[in-house]
């Protein structure tokens, strides 16, 4: 819980001063952010043990969900809960998206200015927005910890910044389902290209470059506009 409200006042705080650019800028500063709090825990490696990380007992993942007691080093209830937690979240977001506030976010992704011009506060929105979205990664963090019993350096990286913006292009950054489904394409993509080649980001990377040209909204994206409209 700690670590999730550390998430959401961080996200805010770096909202406040991000949100003055906008586009590609906006995407370089948050990008800046990223790395400077990888580059501090590093620096700071005496309190924060930099990438030799932090290793929790078996006795710190055993979570009391209403009197059960889950087990999470065990394999099964580990999955059961990653389920259960992908779930809730993206039900949430689809809710969150189908919600008046979701409708004024994609008005001002079609156009800002017109959205503001008639009445909406559009930094006020993007605000919100941004903090939900820190919110969301921060709990996933946590629940990374307590799943798989580490946290280090390496997962401030900015490597986990680009690798979500990937995903999001890959499926459908106009999606919901987008991600989830690129996270996946991608997972796949590099499982199978490395088992024949140890050049398989080659092979990897002239595959992005044609689903950039020939999909250009995602996959997800793509299908959605040429035959099926009711997709998240």
């Amino acid at each position: 819980v700690a670590g999730i409200a550390a998430g959401a006042a961080l996200s805010l705080l770096i909202a406040l001063l991000a949100l003055r650019t906008t586009g590609v800028a906006f995407m370089i500063v948050t990008m800046m952010f990223a790395q400077v709090f990888y580059l501090a825990i590093i620096y700071f490696s005496p309190w924060t043990r930099g990438d030799e990380g932090f290793a929790l007992d078996r006795q710190a993942r055993i979570v009391d969900l209403g009197g059960y007691l889950v087990d999470l080093t065990n394999p099964t209830a580990r999955y059961m809960i990653a389920l259960l937690l992908f779930t809730i979240a993206l039900f949430t977001m689809l809710r969150v998206v189908t919600s008046p506030f979701g409708r004024v976010l994609v008005a001002i992704r079609e156009n800002e200015e017109r959205t503001r011009m008639l009445g909406y506060n559009t930094f006020a929105n993007k605000l919100v927005a941004v903090v939900v979205s820190g919110t969301v990664c921060a709990a996933a963090g946590a629940a990374y910890a307590l799943l798989f019993g580490f946290a280090g350096a390496g997962f401030a990286s900015v490597q986990y910044s680009i690798l979500p913006l990937l995903w999001s292009l890959l499926g459908g950054a106009a999606t919901t389902l987008g991600p989830a489904l690129g996270a996946l394409f991608m997972y796949y993509l590099v499982d199978i290209t490395s088992g024949y080649t140890s050049a398989y980001l080659l092979f990897v990377g002239i595959l992005l470059m044609l689903l950039v040209l020939f999909f250009p909204k995602g996959i997800l994206g793509t299908a959605r506009d040429r035959w099926a409209r009711w997709l998240p």
